[in-house]
């Protein structure tokens, strides 16, 4: 191929493809379930360094869940045992547009605690429901040891 085509031929690939979205039987699209990612994060320090929060970010596809159900939990090790408790809860239920988010972004919800010392980890039990079909979780983050703690003092 001549290399004066190689641009025209990449630029009619790229207009190609611009603003595609998927097409197939629209009768078959309409009747899968959406898909939802959730993905739970270690819990860390707020800015204002008085509190820990537990995030868990989602993102579902158009048109979104009917419901998206979250329970988001921050848990602390009881001692230096492989046991957890429960310190704060936060549940929540989205539909619809609730559940969507921009390209390559993620909505989030939280659940907030006061600063103190131990071994933190969030903990998110997700399920969503959508044109018929079920799908949940449990996810776990990693645990993080005393998240409100300076990492440098003066």
């Amino acid at each position: 191929m001549p290399r004066s085509t190689v641009p025209a031929v990449l630029v009619l690939l790229v207009a190609s493809l611009a603003g595609c979205q998927p097409s197939g039987n629209a009768t078959a699209n309409t009747q899968r379930p959406v898909h939802c990612t959730v993905v739970a994060d270690g819990p860390k320090k707020t800015d204002s360094g008085e509190n820990i929060v537990g995030r868990a970010r989602f993102r579902c596809a158009s048109p979104g869940a009917q419901p998206l159900t979250l329970t988001i939990r921050i848990e602390q090790r009881v001692g230096d045992s492989d046991r957890w408790r429960t310190v704060a809860t936060n549940a929540v239920t989205l539909r619809g547009k609730q559940t969507v988010a921009a390209e390559l972004k993620y909505n989030s919800r939280q659940a907030t605690l006061s600063c103190r010392t131990g071994s933190f980890r969030t903990v998110v039990d997700w399920s969503r429901s959508s044109r018929g079909g079920k799908d949940g979780d449990n996810l776990v983050s990693g645990s993080v040891k005393d998240p409100c703690k300076k990492l440098f003092t003066s």
